[in-house]
């Protein structure tokens, strides 16, 4: 103990540069165990950890501009962060959304924490809270308010209730915004489709949000998905 404290007898002062240290590693340790368990939180696909920049196969001079934006979207993270700046992809299936998404993923969740999942899966935990009342709620709100980034994969696929889903995806989106989260959306709806998909009782209170703190970046390519398959099929029967 008397080696973490020196006395400083001219100004009769403690100093505590050893404990200090010990802090920032304690610091250290809790934020890697955060983003542990986000990964463990997070709904995951099955070779996610391939997904990265480098290992992007860019179809067109639009998709290496998109992926240069988002490569400097992670590099900018901590500004983003400080602002609650997010993004919105959209375009059809098989451009890439997903694979881009958990670039990001891959990259930002080595220093932060970072919640992947989808409105439909936040819908179905908060479900499963209706026998055990509003405090099981109250801590995937939390979940949501103590990540860095949030990812939502495939918004727009979710049957929404004017009663209850829109009600509830308002308040979600309304309570990060408020907050200034960082959010990420990956959707094939278009900004006019997501209008209608979001809209409550006539207010486009939603969107609005979204287009606040959210950059808005088209993935005008063709789908690739199908010439993807195309290649394992030949890989494997020749």
């Amino acid at each position: 103990m008397a080696e973490k404290y020196k006395v400083n007898t001219m100004s009769n002062q403690i100093t505590t540069s050893n404990f200090d240290v010990e802090t920032i590693d304690m610091r250290v340790i809790k934020k890697q165990n955060e983003i542990e368990r986000y990964k463990n939180l997070s709904n995951l696909p099955k070779k996610f950890q391939q997904c990265t920049f480098n290992n992007a196969t860019i179809g067109s001079k639009e998709e290496q501009r998109v992926k240069l934006m988002l490569e400097k979207y992670c590099q900018n993270f901590d500004k983003a962060l400080e602002k609650g700046i997010g993004i919105y992809l959209y375009g059809v299936r098989g451009t890439g959304k997903t694979f881009y998404s958990l670039c990001i993923f891959n990259d930002l969740s080595k220093k932060y924490s970072v919640y992947r999942t989808s409105l439909a899966e936040i819908y179905k935990r908060i479900k499963k809270t209706f026998k055990n009342g509003n405090s099981d709620e109250e801590e995937i709100y939390k979940d949501l308010l103590n990540a860095d980034l949030i990812i939502f994969d495939d918004l727009g696929k979710e049957r929404l209730t004017e009663e209850w889903g829109k009600e509830k995806l308002f308040e979600i989106f309304n309570l990060l915004y408020e907050q200034e989260k960082c959010l990420i959306i990956s959707t094939t709806l278009d900004p006019e489709q997501m209008k209608e998909y979001t809209k409550i009782q006539g207010s486009d209170d939603v969107l609005d949000r979204l287009r606040e703190n959210c950059k808005g970046i088209a993935f005008n390519w063709e789908s690739r998905r199908k010439e993807i398959k195309k290649e394992i099929f030949r890989e494997i029967f020749g």
